[in-house]
């Protein structure tokens, strides 16, 4: 799994790598940790076995869905660096009056966040950033983690390299990610800490939006609502009485499409007059 999962690097920077005891730990003990930390019902009978083989059963499946999980989040970052972001580049040189705005939901909003990394030096045609439901750490454009203040997230200082504002949606119904921190933690055996704090340390955007940027909170609000945007600033829309829908597992992780999001999305851009 070692393989895998690679070497830590800019596209699975430190605030973001609770996971990777996933494929460093013993599995049995990586497994263990799982089971305990999971409620296993309507498992095909697994988790009615009862012993020691049933148990680990169910954190071996579990295991298997975050690490799938890991290798897409880094995945992510690699294409919108190595690709999405030199792409951007070559339209904005080829017509330098282009005005880009970027979107994405889910890993998708960590691929256009990299993105950014991937921009050749001078002036940025992105001229917004729109992060629905993000699956990332909603530490990456700290300047300075609150955990260790000698460094600062994967994407640390990219902000600037959005000619206008960016936005991040988030929900506490998006148990897709909001399940993540848990089991993030346990990952990482960060048992040290009290649950609230381990939270914190592994938190991803789409569940309590930016951190550690002095990002501005605005409520998600109806069509027609005025945000308070502004160039390379955050503002982290609050999408609980909106983004409320989904099943289990992922909860209201999907449930994105409302006039609400699509209007701030619009106004975020400058296309509608809600900025």
């Amino acid at each position: 799994m070692g393989e895998l999962a690679g070497e830590p690097d800019a596209e699975l920077a430190g605030e973001d790598q609770g996971e990777l005891a996933l494929v460093e730990d013993d599995p049995e003990e990586v497994f263990g940790r799982f089971a305990d930390a999971v409620p296993q019902t309507g498992e095909g009978g697994a988790a009615g076995l009862g012993d020691t083989f049933g148990r680990l059963w169910n954190g071996a499946k579990e295991a298997l869905r975050q690490l799938t999980y890991l290798e897409m989040k880094k995945r992510a970052g690699v294409v919108g660096k190595q690709g999405l972001g030199p792409l951007l580049g070559r339209i904005a040189q080829a017509d330098p009056e282009v005005g880009i705005h970027l979107i994405g939901h889910s890993f998708g909003a960590r691929l256009v966040s990299f993105a950014l990394t991937g921009l050749p030096p001078g002036g940025s045609p992105v001229k917004s950033l729109y992060l629905l439901q993000g699956a990332f750490s909603h530490f990456a454009f700290a300047d300075a983690l609150p955990m260790d203040r000698s460094r600062g997230g994967a994407l640390e200082g990219m902000a600037v390299r959005v000619d206008g504002p960016l936005v991040a949606s988030f929900s506490v119904h998006d148990t897709a990610v909001g399940r993540l921190y848990p089991l993030a933690s346990l990952s990482s055996r960060d048992d040290s800490a009290g649950l609230e704090d381990r939270l914190f340390r592994w938190g991803g955007i789409g569940h309590d939006g930016a951190q550690a940027v002095e990002a501005t909170v605005a409520t998600l609000g109806p069509v027609g609502t005025a945000y308070p945007f502004a160039p390379g600033r955050f503002v982290n829309l609050d999408g609980n009485g909106v983004i409320t829908r989904g099943q289990p597992p992922s909860g209201a992780h999907s449930d994105i499409f409302h006039p609400e999001l699509v209007w701030a999305g619009l106004a975020a851009a400058g296309l509608v007059a809600g900025r």
